[in-house]
């Protein structure tokens, strides 16, 4: 292999282990973000409350029941209970570890070449 062509794949080998690194970083976030929801889910009490109206603004608001409506997906939202809905996050943590144990074995399979092509490389120039 030419000294050009193989800067050229070890550069985008670079590249594509740069972006599965990233891709971890936010499943790692997701899974985090979850993990609160889901003790945030244990914390539901009726009284009063600050809710998250987005982009960090709240507004004190009363809570009356603890059920929850959910966006299941498809523009779908169901009535849930707190256990029904701690639950489904708990499906989506599991789906975010699935997912981030593919991640790592992708990374393990680009190291593992990228490290075949230095050895290789070396061996050439001996």
């Amino acid at each position: 292999m030419a000294n050009e062509e193989l800067i050229m794949k070890l550069s985008m080998l670079q590249q594509q282990a740069e972006k599965l690194e990233e891709q971890i970083n936010l499943v790692n976030q997701q899974i985090s973000e979850l993990e609160e929801l889901k003790l945030g889910l244990e914390e539901i009490r009726e009284g009063e409350i600050l809710a998250n109206i987005g982009k960090g603004i709240f507004i004190k608001a009363e809570v009356k029941s603890r059920e929850l409506y959910v966006n299941v997906g498809d523009k779908k939202i169901v009535k849930k209970d707190v256990r029904g809905t701690k639950e489904l996050v708990d499906k989506q943590i599991v789906k975010m570890q699935e997912l981030k144990s593919n991640l790592l074995d992708e990374i393990q399979k680009v190291n593992k070449e990228l490290h075949g092509l230095i050895i290789s490389a070396k061996q050439s120039h001996e």
